[in-house]
């Protein structure tokens, strides 16, 4: 019983966090670049320019969206580093790590539904002083399997 405690404890402490410090690299930032998603209708890829300025106060990280070609979808997004740093907004934190390329790399989850379906969603930061890219896989509640709902793919401006 005490090894098994023991390894719970080893677990734990193991958890992944986050600090506003790991996405210091993106404060007062501009970026430009695409979003490519995966339409529900037909299941085709679509992919539309966007822009992007990131804003770091505290624990709070603020993304302003712009489409240049859609603008009524422009919008803010913001997300707090709650937790002791073990979530991102709602955002469980998975994964931290750096890259074998010096890139910054942060995987999250949180539960909701996509088409109508329950599903595990699944983002993946990964970025530097040039690159920015966020990746959202969904996995439906009845499938082992992942695929790519949407993907952010930007270089700094």
């Amino acid at each position: 019983m005490t090894l098994l405690f023991n390894f719970y404890l080893i677990a734990l402490s193991a958890q992944a966090t986050i600090s506003s410090e790991d996405f210091q690299i993106l404060e007062n930032s501009a970026w430009e670049g695409t979003l490519t998603y995966k339409n529900y209708s037909d299941g085709k890829a679509v992919s539309i320019r966007t822009t992007m300025q990131v804003r770091i106060e505290k624990n709070k990280i603020t993304y302003t969206v712009q489409y240049p070609d859609e603008p009524k979808e422009n919008s803010t997004l913001i997300k707090r580093i709650r937790k002791n740093g073990s979530y991102f907004g709602n955002e469980k934190v998975l994964k931290k790590m750096r890259t074998p390329e010096g890139k910054m790399k942060v995987i999250t989850s949180f539960e909701g539904k996509d088409n109508d379906q329950e599903a595990t969603m699944y983002l993946i930061y990964l970025f530097n002083e040039n690159e920015l890219s966020i990746t959202k896989e969904v996995q439906y509640k009845n499938s082992q399997k992942r695929f790519i709902r949407n993907s952010q793919n930007y270089k700094r401006i």
